[in-house]
Parts: structure tokens; sequence; C-alpha cells
């Protein structure tokens, strides 16, 4: 039986993070990077000026959600409340209790998860909304019944896609299709074989709809920032004008989302650091699959399924890594829930062992003044054998 007491190690460091977050969250906006802040000051003018016009007109969006839960006069407020919603997130991934079975691995996604959530969800963004659809699939695994489950999940998606970022739409799409490979295949070739198909139907499907190749938005997007060049932009390798030159090329961009290799060559600390953090990340979703775990459990597929579907879609539209990293940060509790625990023996086992180690104990204690009088008479008997 487990008497421990006092909180372990990992569990120590959950409670300090999440304190050190929620009052860190107000203060954090000030020592920000602007970069790290273009979200929060759309958001800002659009709260201020309902006139105001911005490219993205799901900017109002949000400025009418922020008034409609009160936070749109208090950006020190809406940064703890996001952060405490971060929490929440990260308590309902791993509970409390199982925090001590994390490990290393636990305890260092834990660090990149406040780390990053202090980085992009501690102002008015986007990603708050993101972190809600998170929170929104957490709650949904407890649910028994597999039906609202998928409902919860998948209107989750779509409600977001239709108010605020169109693209998960595509994401809402997948995540059951997903779940149906990923409850049968388990075999890393026949991924990477569903994940080939996928492209080829999304290729297809944007030719007959948008009329253009996958990862044209991207082009488009950073065909703007030819002024002010962003030093981590990803960019589609040209192989050609043909369709399957367009596929080829997401794949090449998809490979190095997960092994970020453009990174690893800029020789800087901080990207190695970035680069490093997703590897971890897509790591933790391949050990999952490939282990078997998400053809065993329902829950651990759903995680993995949304995580995935978000990944595909990500890899057509993401126009720099700061961006892709942004965009993971809400879901970075999905990952979390996907860390292998250590096993602990069940409580009987446990107690077996306990009490065969004290009887055990007992028995070297009691044995041995019995032993040591055995030999010392028959020592005794010895010495006096010639006498008689």
């Amino acid at each position: 039986m487990n008497h421990r007491t006092f909180p372990s190690p990992v569990q120590f460091l959950l409670i300090g993070l999440c304190g050190f977050a929620v009052v860190l969250a107000p203060l954090v906006r000030s020592i920000l990077p602007e970069r790290f802040l273009l979200d929060d000051l759309h958001l800002q003018n659009a709260i201020d000026d309902p006139g105001f016009a911005p490219e993205d007109g799901s900017f109002h969006v949000l400025a009418q959600f922020y008034r409609a839960i009160g936070l749109e006069s208090s950006p020190a407020l809406a940064s703890t409340v996001s952060m405490l919603v971060l929490v929440i997130c990260l308590l309902l991934a791993v509970d409390f209790g199982q925090w001590d079975r994390a490990g290393l691995i636990g305890a260092g996604l834990l660090v990149l998860t406040v780390l990053l959530g202090l980085a992009y969800l501690a102002q008015f963004t986007k990603e708050f909304v993101s972190l809600l659809v998170a929170l929104v699939v957490l709650l949904a695994l407890r649910v028994p019944n597999g039906i609202v489950r998928a409902v919860l999940i998948v209107g989750a998606c779509l409600t977001y896609g239709a108010l605020v970022r169109p693209y998960w739409t595509l994401v809402a799409a997948l995540i059951p299709v997903v779940y149906f490979v990923l409850r049968r295949i388990r075999h890393p070739l026949m991924l990477i074989l569903a994940v080939v198909l996928a492209y080829i139907g999304l290729a297809i499907a944007f030719q007959i709809f948008r009329s253009e190749p996958l990862g044209a938005t991207r082009s488009w997007v950073n065909s703007g920032r030819t002024e002010s060049p962003v030093a981590s932009m990803i960019t589609n390798p040209d192989f050609g004008s043909s369709a399957v030159a367009g596929v080829v090329s997401i794949l090449v961009v998809a490979f190095f989302l997960l092994v970020p290799v453009p990174l690893l060559a800029m020789g800087s600390a901080y990207y190695l650091v970035a680069a490093v953090a997703i590897c971890l990340l897509w790591t933790v979703v391949v050990i999952a699959i490939v282990s078997g775990r998400a053809m065993r459990d329902s829950k651990t597929a759903w995680i993995a399924s949304a995580l995935v579907s978000l990944f595909l879609i990500l890899v057509i539209f993401e126009p720099d890594y700061g961006s892709y990293l942004k965009h993971l940060t809400p879901f970075l509790p999905l990952f979390l829930a996907l860390i292998p625990l250590r096993k602990t023996p069940p409580e009987g086992e446990q107690r077996e062992v306990s009490t065969r180690s004290t009887a055990a104990t007992g028995r070297s204690e009691t044995e041995s003044p019995v032993r040591s009088g055995r030999a010392f008479g028959r020592s005794h008997e010895l010495v006096k054998g010639p006498n008689r």
C-alpha cells in the first residue's frame, strides 16, 4: 500500500508551476516581445473600436466573445482566466494522484506547457478559444457514452471552424476518420500509407473546391513578408506543378514539422530548444499509436485523433514555426494526456510484497539466536567429547 504523505517531486512541480503561471499571467504581457502580442493588439483594437477593420473578420467575433464573458475591459483578468483554464486542462489531462508516475517526460512537458502558455495564452488571443476546445475534448473523454463523446469533440471543432478559424472544419471532418484508422492500424508503414492517401484526398478536394494546390495559402501568406521576412518561415519545396509533385511537397513539409531540421540548422539555442520540444511532442503521440494503446483504449484514440487531424491540416496552412508552436500550445494538455505513466504494482500485490518482506525480516531476527544456540551446542559437545 502506498503510504506517501507528501506530494512527489513532479506533483510539487505541478503545484509550483500552476501557482507561478496564475500569478505571473497579468504581468507577462508587459515583458513579452512585440511579435508575441500581434493578436492581442488586433483584438484590443476590435474591442475598443467596433468599426475597426482587420484583414481577418474573426477578430470581431472574438471581441464579441470577450464582451460576452465580461473580460473586454481587463486584459490582466483575461490573461489570468486563460491560465486558470490551462491549469484545469492540466489536471484533467493527468489526475493529480497520477503525476507522481509522470516521470521526466511528464515534468518536461509540464514545464514546456506552462512557459508556452504564458507566452501565447496570457493575453487577448484566438488561442484562448483553442484552449476551450481542448477543455471540451478532455471533458468529453469522461463521458461514458461513445456517441455523446464523439458529438462533443467533433461539435466543438466544427463550432470553432464556423466562428473563428475555417480550417477547423477540416480538422473536425478528419477526426472521426483518423479515429477509425487508429482503432484498427498500428503498423508504422500502414500509418504512413494512410497519411499519403489522406493528402491525396485533400489535394483532390482542394482542386475541386478551391482550384488551388495544397500549400497555396501558406505561399500566399509568406509572399507578403518580403519586407519583414520571418526567420523560421516554412516554405513549400518546389518539385514542379503536377498534382503528384504537390503531394510530395506537402509530405516533405509534414516531415519537417515532425522533425524540424530547418530549425536545427539555424544554430540558435532558442531554435534548438523549439525543435527538440516539437520532436518530443510528436514522439509522445507516435509512441501512443505504434505501441497499440490507441487500438486498445478509446480515450487514447480520441486524443491522438484530434492531434493527428490538427497536424495534418497545419501542414497545409502553417506559415512559420512560431505560428506552429503558437497553434499547438493550447493543445499541450492533450499531449500530456498521452504520456506513458510508470507502472505501479496493484495494491494487493504491494501488500503481499510488504508482508513477505516483514515476515522475512521477522524470521531473520527471531531465528538467528536459535541457530547460534544450536551451533554453540554442537561446538560445546565437540569440546566435551574427549572427556567422556
